[in-house]
């Protein structure tokens, strides 16, 4: 794949909004040529394309087709370039029309992250009323910057697939595995990541450290084989960092009293049932992968597979 993929609908997001915003202009129609001949190259009929990225691919659709030519073996739009002055108005007319559209698609993105905090809460606190103690770890999964151009919403979901079965089958790292949560986003300017949430019985697993590090590691080599990285929330360090440790300190149990409070204040590791402040702190944890702000917004998907899930919560 030689078109970075998450990068050009940020592309096509922002060309998108200026339009809205400014209007179509000549000076618009290279830029425009120019991201139809790369989106076409990325567009895929088994994909649903979100918001700003859906009112590009919908006038791509319907009004644009009958520009596109093949020239030396590949579709084309440089027909555009050289249009009436009337055509650019009306083209920049459909941009504001369908607008309503898009903040219809970002009203219900808010909507599912607000359901998305109330399933974690009610099921978190079921957790907790049957274990006394709860291990609590927080790793996110990614790609290394040489990869990312390889990745395309495809293989991302087919990534997410494998990471879903092996949580489910509670092998490895995921033994002892009471309850999982999980968001898939898109960096603004990087790639395809994924938020993982996830709670151990306390009475059996105690090494959140070594825990959130070997699903890293099963993320790298295992399921992306190869192509993934990871940032261990416990140790903020990424994956080369994060090795450069053999973990036998923690293996000890040994982590200084420092290392124990912050991670305490951060609600991750061993959180107890009698414990408020700690129970508050997880409560914080949960509620990242549910916040709606403008930073986190801009991390939503442009594109998903269609029937792909961008959030999901284990029951139990």
């Amino acid at each position: 794949m030689n078109i970075h993929q998450p990068k050009l609908l940020i592309k096509i997001e922002s060309f998108t909004k200026r339009i809205i915003k400014d209007g179509l202009k000549r000076k618009d129609l290279p830029e425009l040529v120019r991201l139809l001949d790369a989106f076409e190259e990325i567009y895929s009929c088994n994909h649903r394309y979100i918001d700003y990225v859906g009112l590009f691919n919908h006038i791509a659709e319907h009004q644009f087709q009958s520009y596109k030519q093949i020239q030396n073996g590949r579709y084309t739009y440089a027909s555009l370039d050289k249009i009436r002055d009337e055509l650019i108005q009306h083209f920049s007319m459909q941009f504001q029309v369908h607008k309503p559209k898009v903040l219809s698609d970002i009203r219900q993105y808010k909507f599912g992250v607000k359901r998305r905090f109330e399933r974690i809460q009610i099921t978190v606190e079921k957790l907790f009323h049957h274990y006394s103690r709860n291990l609590v770890v927080r790793v996110d999964l990614k790609y290394r910057d040489l990869n990312q151009r390889m990745v395309d919403i495809e293989m991302f979901n087919l990534h997410v697939q494998r990471l879903r079965k092996r949580m489910a089958q509670k092998h490895t790292c995921f033994k002892n595995l009471k309850f999982n949560a999980w968001c898939l986003e898109q960096a603004p300017k990087g790639s395809y990541h994924v938020h993982l949430y996830l709670i151990y019985d306390g009475s059996t697993s105690n090494y959140d450290c070594i825990l959130a590090r070997w699903v890293g590691r099963v993320w790298m080599d295992e399921i992306t084989e190869g192509l993934g990285y990871y940032w261990n929330c416990h140790t903020c360090k990424h994956a080369d960092e994060d090795l450069e440790s053999d973990g036998s300190s923690m293996v000890n149990n040994s982590s200084t009293q420092e290392e124990k409070n912050y991670k305490y204040l951060n609600g991750l590791g061993m959180i107890k049932r009698k414990d408020p402040i700690g129970l508050e702190r997880l409560k914080a944890v949960y509620g990242y992968l549910a916040r709606i702000t403008a930073k986190k917004i801009d991390q939503r998907l442009r594109v998903r597979v269609k029937g792909m899930r961008i959030f999901g919560c284990s029951s139990y």
